[in-house]
């Protein structure tokens, strides 16, 4: 190495070592003048994530609770402690574990399970209004197992023209499109 390089080269390394003090005397002057408002910042953050974990613990804590008092209630329907225990913690599993255990005839708090409640009525009845009214429902999510079971039902009563117009209501990437396909091909000739 020549003398010129050796210079050239402390000159950088001096050059460098100067912008790494310049910017550490920045960071610290930004710092200094940011110094509550970085730190309520940093507070806040660690806040933020510990309250999360602490109520998702705790939400945790009373899914365990509430289902062990369910486990408990269906094995056991006159247990107080379990249907305490789901009174504070989720109403709508104990209503749930009662309408299991034949305490009560309808779920009402919980829509799904009087929906389904009534279905599972209509079709032990035959009642052909009370599909007809849960297929209109746009919150009733077996809608076309309900016109599969209205077009069953027509079928049975002779009512063939009746039965074919009500599975035509049934799309063709439902889950009951095979089942309709086939009363289809049954009606063919009726």
């Amino acid at each position: 190495m020549s003398l010129k390089e050796n210079v050239d080269y402390i000159k950088e390394e001096i050059t460098n070592e100067e912008k790494f003090f310049e910017n550490f005397f920045k960071v610290e002057k930004f710092y200094k003048k940011y110094k509550i408002i970085i730190i309520l910042t940093v507070i806040a953050v660690l806040g933020y994530f510990i309250g999360n974990n602490i109520l998702s613990y705790i939400k945790e804590q009373n899914a365990i609770a509430a289902n062990n008092a369910y486990n408990t209630l269906i094995k056991n329907p006159d247990d107080k402690n379990s249907i305490e225990v789901l009174k504070d913690k989720n109403k709508q599993l104990l209503e749930i574990a009662m309408y299991k255990n034949n305490k009560i005839d309808i779920v009402k708090d919980t829509l799904f399970l009087d929906k389904i409640t009534q279905f599972n009525n209509a079709i032990k009845q035959n009642d052909i209004t009370v599909l007809n009214k849960l297929i209109l429902d746009p919150d009733f999510v077996l809608k076309d197992y309900a016109i599969f079971n209205k077009a069953l039902i027509l079928t049975n009563k002779g009512e063939f023209k009746k039965a074919k117009t009500a599975l035509e209501n049934i799309s063709k990437d439902s889950q009951v499109a095979t089942l309709s396909n086939l009363l289809k091909h049954y009606l063919l000739n009726k």
